[in-house]
């Protein structure tokens, strides 16, 4: 199954390639469910039997229930790829596994339902483009000034941040920080998009890319060079999907919200005002330690806060455990969802941690959710919120 796309591989020839040495059963999901179909050398296996030329039309459908099972069952946490050491481009397999299964009329309603709202609102959970700042409102705060002026660095809110009751605190953290260290920014408003983020996941590289031109157009007439942005999930569109399937013309620099903090301490425009005193832990998110290397800018400004006690988590870095909400798992098995995230709650009522910090909406909508379900007495917030807490404002 090639392709002249040059986000794509051919399928076959890349699930060949598998030397069955099972160093991916770190997977998530095959740590839960056990099965060798969910076991990525099995997902291969199923691909090379429905993949083949030579499979009937019949058969194929036998073996595309437990394929789709299988491929929607995973968080898409790259921890298969990031210790393959056969090299196999495992995420744009499963991508393109994905939209194989949509061709097919195989994705659940719940996926269906967000993909639809992404693609005619333009956010994921489709409410009107008109209530994109209304964050801002809930802050007290008057955006108008700052919305679609012209400047060099723009914060791009992303849709969590913008319609999730539960993510309010997140992009009024950063405009907080970047007003403190006088940063001349710019957001982009009714204009801003969805990234395409849950689009890409599921395969929709089409659809997606509509969304990517929109954005770039937006940044190119406000004369940004700089986008900042504090969801994991954006970051990576923009680090990753945008450069593969708009070539030269996505020209500009991406900053997840970390990396933009540390770089104002060093510069002096931003100082750190008060000390926090409760045991600090970080989960790394998959996107950002994994797909994009991001790993030590979170820990740098974290560990410079006045009065800080920071310890990791045990599995940290590149072998940080996922949370159970990516890959639009959620959408496809809540409870498969709970039972990888019970893994990483557990490590964190080890850490003794009273504040866990993160860096990407899913964790922390997750992580919360795990943390009432266990009844642990932690805080979990955002590094944008920690930030801020911290220079006082």
């Amino acid at each position: 199954m090639s392709s002249s796309n040059e986000w794509q591989v051919d399928i076959l020839e890349a699930a060949q390639q598998c030397v069955y040495c099972g160093y991916c059963s770190v997977c998530p999901t095959f740590r839960e469910l056990k099965w060798e179909t969910y076991h990525p050398r099995g997902i291969l296996e199923q691909i090379k039997m429905y993949f083949l030329e030579t499979t009937k039309e019949e058969l194929k459908g036998d073996i595309s229930k437990s394929l789709f099972d299988s491929i929607f069952a995973c968080t898409m946490c790259k921890a298969c790829e990031n210790i393959c050491i056969a090299d196999i481009p495992l995420l744009k397999i499963w991508e393109q596994v994905r939209q194989e299964a949509f061709k097919r009329g195989r994705w659940n309603p719940a996926l269906l339902s967000i993909y639809n709202k992404v693609k005619d609102t333009q956010n994921i959970f489709g409410l009107p483009k008109e209530e994109r700042v209304s964050w801002a409102d809930l802050a007290n705060m008057v955006m108008t000034k700052r919305t679609q002026r012209k400047a060099s660095v723009a914060y791009f809110v992303g849709c969590q941040a913008s319609y999730s009751g539960k993510m309010e605190g997140v992009a009024a953290s950063v405009v907080k920080i970047l007003r403190k260290a006088r940063v001349d920014f710019t957001i982009l408003g009714n204009e801003e998009w969805c990234c395409g983020s849950p689009v890409f996941l599921a395969g929709g590289y089409s659809v997606g890319k509509t969304f990517a031109k929109h954005n770039l157009e937006q940044f190119k007439k406000l004369g940004v060079k700089r986008v900042v942005t504090a969801c994991a999930g954006c970051y990576r569109a923009f680090k990753i999907v945008y450069p593969r399937i708009l070539g030269d013309k996505w020209d500009l620099e991406v900053l997840h919200i970390s990396e933009f903090v540390a770089e104002l301490l060093e510069q002096k425009k931003l100082k750190y005002k008060k000390t926090i005193k409760e045991k600090i832990t970080f989960k790394d998110p998959c996107e950002l330690v994994r797909h994009c290397g991001l790993i030590e800018p979170p820990r740098e400004i974290i560990e410079k806060i006045p009065g800080i006690r920071y310890e990791d988590l045990p599995s940290n870095r590149e072998e940080a455990l996922c949370c159970g909400g990516g890959g639009l798992l959620k959408l496809n098995d809540e409870d498969l969802t709970r039972q990888v995230n019970s893994r990483l709650i557990e490590e964190i009522e080890y850490s003794e941690a009273e504040i866990v910090v993160n860096g990407c909406p899913t964790c922390l909508d997750t992580i919360q959710q795990g943390v009432k379900k266990k009844g642990l007495d932690v805080e979990v917030i955002d590094i944008a919120e920690l930030v801020r807490r911290a220079i006082g404002e």
